[in-house]
């Protein structure tokens, strides 16, 4: 099943930012208790769902939101989903691991936004463990890149 939210007040050349990151933690936050209930439910009934680096899922860009039983099936997916799989892995063994928020303005003044995980003050990027290419990671690592 899939749902469809409308977010037309959000993530549009010229849109509050204030609003954009605060949209976006909720999704993903979401996402990340999404897989939390999979991973309990999954626990509960004796399946063992491997860990996300071990699942043979790597980085490709896409364009739904997908919790981990739609993610393993699919094989492939952005930080979106690799990101709160991830920390809901971590969350499960006892790590709080939050999302963190980089983003980078293009010429059209569209927004690009990338997820990492952040425990403490360092940060996992399982984008990048799993196939994010150099080209699309510099422009979230540049000097200019901003961090919320």
């Amino acid at each position: 099943m899939q749902i469809t939210y409308d977010l037309d007040h959000v993530f549009y050349p010229g849109a509050d930012m204030v609003l954009n990151i605060h949209t976006l933690r909720a999704m993903v936050e979401m996402n990340i208790q999404v897989n939390m209930i999979v991973l309990w439910r999954a626990r509960q009934l004796g399946i063992v769902i491997p860990p996300l680096y071990k699942s043979g899922v790597r980085y490709e860009r896409d364009t739904l939101w997908r919790p981990i039983p739609s993610l393993y099936r699919r094989g492939k997916s952005d930080c979106k989903n690799l990101t709160p799989a991830f920390i809901a892995q971590q969350r499960q063994r006892g790590l709080m691991f939050v999302p963190a928020f980089r983003w980078v303005e293009n010429a059209d003044g569209s927004i690009d936004y990338h997820i990492l995980a952040q425990l403490g003050s360092e940060f996992e990027d399982p984008n990048r463990k799993l196939g994010m290419g150099e080209n699309e990671v510099a422009k979230f690592y540049a000097a200019s890149a901003k961090a919320a």
